[in-house]
């Protein structure tokens, strides 16, 4: 890359990030190319780091740091009052060991900046994932005698939602072009959502979770012959667990099978399968 290039380069910047060993390693990255001397050394001594091992073991993974390397790192970054907030909830919600803590470091990281990343997916992609009916509505699109007034979808659907939230759901699925327009309402468009790593697995347990109570209530609401709830308890070898899990999820994309033309389905279905461990490993 020629000196006029590394000019061009533009220094990474943390509101940008869900991950803060990404971001660390992109700074270096940067710093390098930019200024070839710089080093891991230098930046850990210009941080008031003891050693530069201790950060080079952080940024690949295999240690976390304290509120004290937080703090030095911060120095070492230069980082203006906003980011530096930033930065400090980031490395404690990637370090979060439970999913309240993680709940309270994403909620604090969302209030840090209105045009940071995470801000600005909360308001569009993540939520499909973290309100169950967006995907139930999109859904509904199949159904024969589908309606696009808000108020239909609200009597048709199960979970108590009110017309402005249908219609608040409808706007985002546009957003997100997972549906679009028609002179006649609706059409669902061939259209895939993914997530950052650092945010997927919180947001896959809440949905998860709302499912579950979906589920429950339906247990004591609809009847046996609208429904379906079994479990089975057995034995197995603990090498076959991953066998097991492969089995299920061939299983469930067999369940895709039923799964009908638009405009011509009756319901929208939802199957929760579940497999966990009922003993302990040793």
């Amino acid at each position: 890359m020629s000196h006029s290039e590394n000019l061009n380069l533009k220094e990474p910047d943390i509101l940008q990030y869900t991950n803060y060993r990404v971001f660390l390693r992109d700074y270096y990255d940067f710093k390098k190319k930019t200024s070839p001397a710089f080093s891991l050394r230098f930046f850990a001594n210009k941080a008031g780091l003891s050693s530069h091992a201790h950060l080079k073991l952080a940024i690949d993974g295999k240690r976390n740091i304290t509120k004290n390397t937080v703090v030095k790192l911060i120095t070492g970054l230069q980082l203006d009052t906003k980011r530096a907030e930033y930065f400090e909830c980031l490395v404690f919600f990637n370090q979060a060991k439970t999913d309240k803590e993680r709940q309270i470091y994403y909620s604090q990281l969302l209030k840090c900046s209105p045009k940071s990343k995470l801000s600005l997916l909360e308001k569009t992609q993540f939520r499909i994932f973290k309100e169950w009916y967006h995907s139930v509505i999109l859904e509904m699109l199949s159904l024969k005698d589908f309606k696009t007034s808000p108020q239909w979808i609200s009597k048709k659907i199960i979970g108590n939602l009110s017309p402005n939230e249908i219609k608040e759901s409808l706007h985002l699925l546009q957003d997100l072009d997972l549906l679009v327009k028609t002179a006649n309402g609706y059409r669902p468009k061939e259209q895939f959502l993914t997530t950052d790593d650092e945010v997927q697995n919180i947001l896959v347990k809440q949905y998860h979770q709302q499912m579950l109570n979906l589920a429950k209530s339906s247990l004591e609401t609809l009847s046996a012959s609208e429904r379906d709830f079994s479990a089975v308890s057995f034995a197995i070898k603990r090498k076959d667990f991953p066998s097991l899990k492969k089995h299920i999820q061939l299983m469930r994309k067999e369940l895709l099978d039923f799964s009908t033309e638009v405009g011509e389905a009756d319901d929208v279905v939802q199957v929760n399968i579940q497999l966990f461990p009922l003993t302990r490993g040793v």
